[in-house]
């Protein structure tokens, strides 16, 4: 207030001077505004502005509404805009479940490779991965669900499953062939003798996740897009 500015006016600085000499004759003062505390962030001011989304909105895809109205902002020289909290740890999360796929598919065809003692027939069933993950990607479509944190956990664990119909498949054609088998009847006959167990395993794994993909309690829908995605996957 005025008297407060008044006595920081008449403040004397003593120091090591002898002379007393009021901070008016050295300072000029002015009433105005200013913020109540200063945040730095590795001694950079900013200042944040926070909002709340709703239920029926996506994090993510709102944050990047945003980030479009807010490029076209002209700012100062120095000022800049980051967008940080959830969205920020979604990106994150994201980016490690990336790598993790990627290292996943990779260690998956190592292993395979050190199995079949071949590269290429490891090679041929990691084509199954793609038609999978396409799969995934139609369901997540078809359900309403956006592709998220625990829907990309739902295609690491397809990357897994996936190549168990490839593994039965190729290696029954590769046993055929050393039988003396030619190629084009090694697979055909491989096609209708591995047909059953191949349809017998993804269906107990589609039936098993069928309650998960439709269920409508709390509980149950934070894990319904892994469901989703893996049921998708493997019906396609």
């Amino acid at each position: 207030d005025t008297g407060d500015a008044k006595d920081i006016e008449d403040t004397e600085d003593t120091g090591d001077t002898v002379k007393e000499i009021p901070l008016t004759e050295i300072a000029t003062f002015e009433a105005g505004s200013s913020l109540n505390a200063v945040s730095r962030d590795s001694q950079t001011r900013y200042i944040s502005v926070t909002a709340g989304v709703d239920d029926t909105h996506n994090v993510t895809l709102v944050a990047n509404a945003l980030m479009k109205e807010l490029n076209k902002i002209d700012l100062p020289e120095g000022y800049s805009i980051e967008m940080t909290g959830e969205d920020e740890m979604i990106a994150d999360a994201m980016q490690q479940l990336y790598l993790m796929l990627i290292l996943a598919v990779v260690f998956i065809y190592l292993i395979m490779v050190a199995q079949f003692q071949s590269f290429l027939s490891p090679f041929i069933i990691m084509f199954t991965i793609p038609l999978a993950f396409t799969g995934g990607l139609f369901a997540l479509f078809f359900t309403g669900n956006e592709i998220s944190v625990v829907a990309m956990i739902g295609f690491v664990m397809l990357a897994r499953i996936i190549v168990n119909n490839g593994i039965v498949m190729v290696d029954y054609i590769n046993q055929q062939r050393l039988s003396g088998m030619e190629r084009r009847e090694a697979i055909i006959d491989a096609g209708v003798t591995r047909l059953r167990p191949i349809l017998m395993t993804s269906l107990t794994t589609i039936l098993g996740l069928i309650v998960t993909a439709t269920a409508k309690n709390a509980g149950t829908a934070l894990m319904q897009p892994i469901a989703v995605v893996c049921i998708g996957g493997l019906l396609y």
